[in-house]
């Protein structure tokens, strides 16, 4: 008779136990068959389309040989020659089939590699510019069998030529400014990139040349030295420019090949046979300025690139008129003077006969067209001080008295104890700007009033000469 207990082991089967070494198997297994799925899920998702591109090479006229047309792309990391296209039927529209995901992709046409390629213009249908390359562009979202536009084009060929190869001739033999190493060209057609696009001078004439190919459409550009050294100060409204915002440049419109007449430095028109440039000698009286102290007087314009402090004047025999001769090409320049670089500048104002409103900025201007010595100004004016030669005294200035101050219509003046005024035609009635206005003052007839009723409204000077002393005075017009 069997015991409880061998009636329990006979009924009980025996435990298996697992290894560690097998357990780790079972797991790893589990573990790659699971990465297995989700290779083959992602190779799932990873669909592609194909993609037929084409080209009209049909209208092309640059001077490149076509030896081969490639794409290129973000797709294939801009390789130059990896993907060539072909033209089965020679209809000089080239072919290939790409397979490309769902996803936007930028491209464009080469020739030969890199050779040559397109020039797109920013904002037309087929393009996106960004970081200043404008490529072609496609959202892929399915099978694809894009149309052929023309090389350098989004439209279709016209049998007319879709770009034109362009030669850009500038004549530094009038340029006076500093020293360069490079002239180069900057556009709208290279994204004004500085030194990207060196001109040559091979027949060492100081005529700087280089031929570009681009699309028929209007073009921006203007020369420049070594990148961004240096640039051409255009002149709004002359006949061979386009002004946008502030921004003045040279402008063409691309209609076929061309060679564009050699222009002077900053010029639209050729370089004179004549002289290149003038000996000018500025001066500025600061006699009567009145405004804050200052240490150095410069001059700053269109020259040296409105620099600051780079062109002082001098004072050589104190007399308040400083002065400074520079050599100047053959040009109309603009110019202002100013105090300890640009602290302080002249408020000059739209209308005065000596200059020149370029947008938002009033000027003066000069037309060199040689050696020449310039009048002695008045700060802020077109005009020289007055009396010429007599050293405006602050001490002086408050010995003269006018009142009321504002005035309406009549003004007197007060002298100081022991002079009189014998003739009126001694007192210079100046507006702000320095312009004379004495006709719009009449002397009343008895002592020293004068109506001024007829002044516009504003602030105004007037200056007298006595025997003893020249003084200067401000009054308010209401």
């Amino acid at each position: 008779m069997k015991t409880p207990a061998t009636l329990l082991n006979l009924d009980r089967k025996p435990v298996q136990r697992i290894s560690v070494q097998r357990l780790f198997s079972v797991l790893l297994m589990a573990f790659l068959f699971t990465l297995c799925q989700g290779v083959e899920f992602k190779a799932q998702a990873q669909t592609t389309y194909p993609v037929v591109f084409r080209v009209d090479m049909s209208d092309y006229n640059g001077t490149t040989p076509i030896n081969g047309i490639f794409l290129n792309g973000n797709f294939n990391a801009w390789c130059g020659s990896c993907a060539p296209m072909t033209d089965a039927n020679n209809d000089s529209v080239w072919e290939l089939t790409v397979p490309l995901a769902a996803d936007t992709f930028e491209y464009k046409f080469t020739i030969n590699g890199w050779s040559a390629q397109e020039t797109l213009i920013p904002g037309s249908s087929c393009t996106n510019t960004a970081f200043g390359f404008t490529n072609r562009q496609i959202i892929v979202g399915g099978p694809l069998n894009l149309p052929a536009p023309c090389y350098g084009s989004c439209d279709s060929c016209t049998g007319a030529p879709s770009s034109g190869r362009i030669r850009f001739r500038v004549d530094m033999n009038g340029y006076a400014g500093p020293a360069f190493t490079t002239v180069n060209l900057n556009g709208s057609f290279n994204g004004w990139c500085g030194a990207c696009a060196p001109m040559t001078d091979a027949n060492q004439d100081s005529i700087y040349e280089l031929d570009l190919d681009l699309p028929l459409s209007t073009v921006e550009y203007k020369f420049t030295l070594d990148g961004w050294g240096q640039q051409e100060s255009l002149l709004a409204g002359s006949p061979c420019t386009m002004t946008t915002g502030i921004y003045t440049n040279r402008v063409h419109t691309v209609t076929g090949n061309d060679t564009l007449d050699a222009v002077c430095w900053q010029s639209c028109s050729p370089c004179a046979s004549g002289p290149t440039s003038g000996r000018i000698l500025f001066k500025v009286d600061l006699n009567q300025y009145n405004g804050p102290s200052f240490s150095n007087v410069h001059l700053n314009g269109t020259f040296n690139n409105w620099c600051g402090t780079c062109a002082p004047m001098t004072d050589a025999n104190q007399d308040s008129i400083y002065e400074l001769e520079i050599t100047l090409p053959i040009d109309t320049i603009e110019y202002k003077f100013t105090l300890d670089g640009w602290n302080i500048s002249e408020n000059l104002t739209q209308g005065m006969p000596c200059t020149q409103t370029t947008s938002t900025f009033t000027n003066r201007a000069l037309i060199v067209t040689g050696n020449d010595t310039l009048d002695a100004v008045c700060w802020e004016s077109c005009s020289p001080c007055f009396p010429v030669g007599i050293r405006q005294l602050a001490s002086d200035n408050n010995l003269l008295k006018v009142y009321p101050n504002p005035v309406h219509d009549v003004l007197q003046l007060e002298l100081p104890l022991g002079e009189t005024l014998q003739d009126p035609t001694v007192l210079r009635w100046s507006d702000i700007q320095g312009r004379d206005v004495h006709g719009f003052v009449t002397f009343s007839g008895q002592g020293n009033r004068f109506n001024v009723e007829a002044l516009s409204p504003g602030l105004y000077t007037v200056q007298v000469r006595t025997a003893r002393a020249h003084r200067v005075v401000r009054f308010l017009k209401n």
